[in-house]
């Protein structure tokens, strides 16, 4: 009975303290969000197999490259951004992204981002646009793909996302680019 009380102790401490680390993991998902995502077999109690996994698959995810910039700086394709990427990536960013120089990549600087580096080649749409044949869009390549989407746009009043470069001017994350969202791409590609 005692060693029950003690184990049962054990997993309430457990569990609080996996929900201390969700708390300061950030506003991406509740403590109790992670609690039951833990809970494999959602019983309501975490046993130290499924914190361990949980643990496991944290880490894995952490490690892969999720956001916009880490898929930026992976160059090697591995799905991860190893150290000579990560410094590639700052030096990138401090002379070529990072128009205004106050530390931060905002909004803009990033739907520019195509005007100042290469991008990997993500789908058949930007394969098309790969003159090269290397893998990556240049800027002259990325501008051709742009002014094509634009004039499609124009024509058409709308057009779907196909590429991450038209996903960064889609402001209400409709997967469509009306008239109105295609004002910032023509700014971007200086047109008239």
């Amino acid at each position: 009975m005692r060693q029950r009380r003690l184990y049962g102790a054990v997993l309430i401490v457990t569990a609080l303290l996996l929900v201390a680390t969700a708390a300061v993991a950030g506003p991406k998902s509740t403590p109790a969000q992670k609690a039951r995502h833990a809970d494999r077999n959602q019983d309501g109690v975490l046993t130290p197999q499924e914190i361990r996994r949980d643990k496991a698959w944290s880490r894995e995810r952490k490690s892969k490259a999720n956001t916009w910039w880490e898929r930026r700086a992976d160059t090697d394709n591995d799905g991860r951004v190893n150290p000579a990427e990560l410094e590639a990536w700052k030096k990138l960013k401090k002379e070529r992204l990072d128009l205004n120089n106050d530390g931060e990549i905002d909004a803009r600087e990033r739907r520019l981002s195509w005007r100042n580096g290469r991008s990997r080649v993500n789908n058949w749409l930007e394969s098309g646009y790969d003159a090269n044949g290397d893998g990556w869009l240049e800027p002259a390549e990325s501008r051709r793909l742009m002014q094509d989407r634009y004039t499609l746009i124009k024509s058409k009043g709308k057009a779907k996302v196909d590429t991450g470069l038209e996903a960064e001017y889609d402001d209400n994350k409709d997967g469509i680019i009306d008239a109105r969202e295609a004002v910032l791409m023509k700014q971007d590609l200086d047109l008239k």
